[in-house]
């Protein structure tokens, strides 16, 4: 049964929906426009509680949350075309108080200024530089929805130039496909959170002039044996949940390390709401970087 709390955020969920649906999507794509073509500016609130620290690392912003001897390297999600939310810095927030990890945040570009193929790449270089302080032992890679995605993304792309992999890959709701290309009907009226247009109107502007499918946008289609342990928490109710289900079945064919964890009726991104459901599932996540 569902916790009171996780019946009351759906219930917002629900409310807000048509309120983020529907929209004018040129209009949209100028106002992401001018949006990322301004530098992030760190909510005030977290500034003066956590006071992550910035630093450059391959001339990429990112944010240094915690002091623990392993490292996450973190993408945040937001459909490639948003920053972080409060949410994803209260959920960081709590990685860096019960486990020895330092979080980097990575600030990737993003869509519509920036496409996948050099976000990518960039991406790369950052690892290089937190793998040679860190050590492949103590490096995890680790993404939420969109950023999920170019966390596999990254991993795919370090196999494929037989770079060292990371101890380990943790994707939570990870956007798999941006051309959302499976048959997603069941979970059309289950989904509270995403859109299925939208989705694909900003997978198309971040996949760019790449083909659909190309791995780089897409990770489903270049899952490689050579991948880190990977594991992958999504909510029964979201709409990326076929693909994840697709790439644990694609990953046990190739021979990669992939286990998901499906947890019934839970919305997209479900471990960052204030629920009893995602403290559960945050344990989990935790356990994996001990």
């Amino acid at each position: 049964m569902k916790s009171k709390q996780c019946v009351a955020v759906e219930a917002l969920l629900r409310a807000s929906k048509p309120l983020r649906t529907h929209k004018d999507m040129q209009q949209e794509l100028k106002k992401k426009r001018k949006q990322n073509s301004k530098p992030y500016k760190l909510p005030r609130g977290v500034q003066l509680t956590m006071r992550p620290q910035a630093v450059q690392i391959a001339n990429t912003l990112c944010y240094k949350v915690g002091k623990g001897s392993k490292c996450v390297m973190y993408f945040h999600g937001g459909s490639y075309v948003d920053p972080p939310t409060p949410f994803h810095w209260r959920f960081w927030q709590h990685l860096v108080r019960e486990t020895d990890v330092t979080v980097f945040v990575v600030m990737y570009g993003r869509a519509p200024q920036y496409h996948c193929q050099r976000t990518v790449t960039r991406q790369k270089k950052v690892y290089q530089c937190l793998l040679e302080q860190f050590g492949s032992n103590n490096m995890i890679v680790m993404g939420d929805s969109a950023g999920g995605g170019l966390a596999l993304a990254l991993c795919e792309y370090l196999a494929k130039k037989n770079f060292p992999q990371p101890k380990k890959l943790a994707l939570l709701s990870p956007w798999l496909d941006v051309d959302m290309s499976a048959d997603y009907s069941a979970q059309l009226e289950s989904d509270l959170a995403l859109d299925l247009d939208e989705l694909k109107f900003w997978g198309a502007c971040y996949r760019h002039n790449l083909p659909q499918g190309h791995y780089l946008a897409s990770p489903l289609f270049g899952v490689s044996a050579k991948l880190a342990e990977t594991h992958v928490f999504v909510g029964g109710a979201e709409l990326f949940l076929p693909d994840c289900l697709k790439f644990k079945q694609i990953a046990d064919e190739v021979g990669a390390n992939v286990s998901v964890y499906v947890w019934e009726e839970m919305q997209h991104v479900f471990v960052m709401y204030p629920i009893p459901e995602a403290k559960e599932a945050r344990k989990q996540i935790e356990k994996l970087l001990e």
